[in-house]
C-alpha cells in the first residue's frame, strides 16, 4: 500500500505515537512524509524513515489572537498538500493532528480514504482548567469556539478517525458527533526498561509540559502535606506564560523544594524514570498519557488521579495509587509508596510486566493494521455511493 502521511505535531507523545507509526507502516507499505513546518522534525524526525519528505511551508504558531492569522495560511499549505496526495496515487492517507487548528483541513480536500489519529478534540481546550491562571479568559474563550467549529469541520472530512483511549472515543463523539475506533498505543519497552540504578534519594518525578492542565501544582501542594516532603523534579519540553515562575513560587511558599529540567533525550529521560521513587501524574482529564506506561515500563510505580485515560492504564493498587483530586489523599498516596520499598519493588515490578504484556508496540500495530483496512473499506463503500448518486 502506498502511504502518504501527513501531520504537524508539537513534541510530546502525539509526536512519539507518530514516530511508532510510521517505524510500523514502512515494514509493509511505502510511506512519504507530508509536512507545513520543518521545525515539526526536530523531535523524533520521521524523515530518516519514509521514502520521501516533502515540506509545504505552513504558518508558524502564533500566541493570542494571533492564532486567527494563521487559519488561512494553514488551509491554503494544506490544500497544496492535498492537491500533491490525490495526484499521488496513495492508496490512502494518514493524518495525525495539527498544531494550528488540531484537525487539519487537508482531511476535506482529499479525494482518497484517510484515518485520522485524533488524541483529543480542541473542545477540550475550553475545560476550566485550562484557563484557570489566563487573562482575557472571555476573549479567549471566543477565539477558541471559533477554532473548535473548524477543528469539528475539518474532522467530519476524514474517512476514519481513530481514538488512542476508550474515554478519548467518548469525548471525540461528543465533539465531532463521529463514532471513533479506538487503536491503543504501545511504549518501546526495549527503550523504557530497568536500568537496576540505585534510588538514592527518593524523588518525585514528573513529567510533560508544564500547564494548568497537568496540573503540577497538585504535586507541590501534596508533597507538602507529607511527612518527609521528598525533593520534585519536573522534566517538561515546553511551559505556558507564567507557569513554571508560579510553580517556583509557589513551592517556595510551601517549604517544597523543586527542579526543572527541559527537552531532555530519550536516555536522560529513562535515567530519570529508573532513579526516581514515584512518577506522579496529576493531569485533568488527560486523554490517555504515556507517562504512566513509561514509568512502568521502568519499572516506577505511578500516582495519578482516578479520572480519564490513566483509569485505563495504571492498575490501581497494582501498578500504582490512584486517588481523588485532592492534595491530602494525593499525598497520602505518595506517603505510603515512600515509606515501603516493598511495596515499591512490588509495584515496579508489577508494572513492568503488565505494560510489556498489554502495551507493546506490536499489539497496537496489529490493531492499527485492522484501522488501516477499516479506513480502506470504508472508503471503497464512499466511492460506490458517490459513483450511484452520480
Amino acid at each position: 500500500m502506498r502511504i502518504a502521511f501527513i501531520h504537524n505535531l508539537p513534541s510530546g507523545g502525539g509526536k512519539r505515537s507518530a514516530f511508532e507509526f510510521v517505524k510500523h507502516l514502512t515494514k509493509a507499505h511505502s510511506v512519504d512524509l507530508y509536512h507545513i513546518d520543518p521545525a515539526s522534525e526536530d523531535y523524533l524526525d520521521l524523515r530518516p524513515l519514509v521514502e520521501r519528505s516533502i515540506l509545504v511551508e505552513g504558518p508558524s504558531p502564533k500566541g493570542g489572537l494571533g492564532v486567527l492569522t494563521t487559519i488561512l495560511p494553514a488551509r491554503n499549505a494544506y490544500r497544496k498538500v492535498a492537491d500533491q496526495v490525490n495526484a499521488g496515487r496513495y492508496d490512502l492517507a494518514f493524518v495525525m493532528q495539527c498544531k494550528l487548528t488540531n484537525s487539519p483541513a487537508v482531511l476535506t480536500q482529499l479525494q482518497i480514504p484517510s484515518l485520522y489519529f485524533c488524541h483529543e478534540p480542541l473542545a477540550r481546550t475550553l475545560e476550566p482548567h485550562f484557563h484557570r491562571h489566563a487573562s482575557h479568559r472571555r476573549l479567549k474563550s471566543a477565539v477558541i469556539q471559533f477554532k473548535v467549529g473548524i477543528d469539528r469541520a475539518n474532522a467530519r472530512g476524514a474517512t476514519l478517525i481513530c481514538a488512542n483511549s476508550r474515554y478519548s472515543a467518548e469525548n471525540i463523539y461528543r465533539s465531532y458527533g463521529v463514532y471513533p475506533r479506538y487503536s491503543k498505543l504501545g511504549v518501546d519497552s526495549d527503550c523504557f526498561r530497568p536500568l537496576g540504578l540505585p534510588r538514592g534519594e527518593p524523588f518525585v518525578l514528573s513529567v510533560g509540559q508544564l500547564h494548568p492542565a497537568k496540573a503540577q501544582d497538585l504535586i507541590i501542594e501534596a508533597v507538602a502535606t507529607t511527612t518527609g516532603r521528598p525533593r520534585i523534579v519536573f522534566i517538561h519540553n515546553s511551559s505556558a506564560k507564567g507557569y513554571r515562575a508560579y510553580l517556583q513560587e509557589l513551592a517556595d511558599r510551601r517549604g517544597v523544594t523543586v527542579s526543572f529540567e527541559q527537552l531532555v533525550d530519550d536516555d536522560a529521560l529513562v535515567n530519570a524514570y529508573n532513579r526516581a521513587a514515584v512518577v506522579a501524574f496529576p493531569s485533568h482529564l488527560e486523554p490517555l498519557g504515556f507517562v504512566p506506561l513509561e514509568a512502568m515500563a521502568c519499572g516506577t510505580p505511578v500516582v495519578g488521579i482516578a479520572e480519564g485515560g490513566i483509569r485505563e492504564t495504571v492498575q490501581d493498587g497494582i501498578t500504582g495509587l490512584l486517588t481523588d483530586r485532592h492534595p491530602v489523599d494525593f499525598g497520602q498516596a505518595i506517603d505510603v509508596l515512600l515509606s515501603d520499598d516493598a511495596l515499591r519493588a512490588r509495584m515496579g515490578v508489577a508494572g513492568r510486566e503488565y505494560v510489556a504484556e498489554h502495551w507493546s508496540w506490536a499489539e497496537s500495530s496489529k490493531m492499527l493494521d485492522a484501522n488501516l483496512e477499516v479506513a480502506m473499506q470504508r472508503g471503497r463503500i464512499n466511492d460506490i455511493s458517490t459513483t450511484s448518486k452520480r
